[in-house]
């Protein structure tokens, strides 16, 4: 044993989360490994003040256990944003940096096989925010996710929240410098190679 103190950890709700943490409670005390505190996870907005209440109250009376923290569901909880990509990939954004912490729902990811036209047509169409996935070699699609890109911020009251994620390998696949340097002139279009 290492000796360490643990820091439990259940999804929002009473019951449920409630009962969750008694059984690993129940498997901490066998193996005598002591609880810090306890995190609630992922509660529902609606129920965040009666949750922290409630859970702070009997955690403390029945167990003696602070409540370290309820985290608030959030639409983007679960979801990947740029930056953990670019973790995942080991790659960098080469554009649009400040949008590292934008998230993507996963039901919202498209990879792009179509022709250009398709492309457009679907970046027109489909949620502000998603995210593309394109081969590196289909310099159509990458240009053509910039321009459009560009016709939306000429609207300025249009959003644009889609990111381009484009694949190849090192050494073998790679953006050719001109439209790498195509898409670095460019202002904040979020893409990554």
């Amino acid at each position: 044993m290492l000796g360490a103190d643990v820091v439990l950890v259940a999804n929002g709700g009473l019951g449920s989360a409630y009962d969750e943490l008694t059984l690993n409670r129940i498997i901490c005390q066998h193996y005598g490994v002591r609880i810090a505190g306890v995190v609630i996870n992922r509660v529902i907005q609606e129920k965040y003040d009666q949750t922290k209440y409630f859970m702070t109250k009997v955690l403390k009376e029945t167990w003696g256990v602070p409540l370290l923290g309820c985290i608030p569901d959030r639409p983007f909880l679960g979801c990947p944003a740029l930056m953990d990509l670019e973790t995942i990939f080991n790659t960098k954004l080469i554009n649009g940096e400040k949008h590292r912490f934008r998230h993507y729902n996963m039901n919202d990811i498209n990879l792009v096989t179509t022709s250009l036209t398709t492309f457009l047509e679907n970046l027109r169409n489909k949620p502000s925010r998603t995210l593309y996935v394109c081969h590196v070699t289909r310099d159509d699609l990458i240009l053509g996710f910039m321009a459009e890109y560009q016709r939306r911020q000429a609207k300025e009251k249009d959003s644009f929240e889609a990111a381009l994620l484009v694949c190849g390998r090192g050494g073998k696949y790679q953006l050719s410098k001109e439209v790498k340097d195509m898409v670095m002139g460019l202002d904040c279009a979020p893409v990554s190679e």
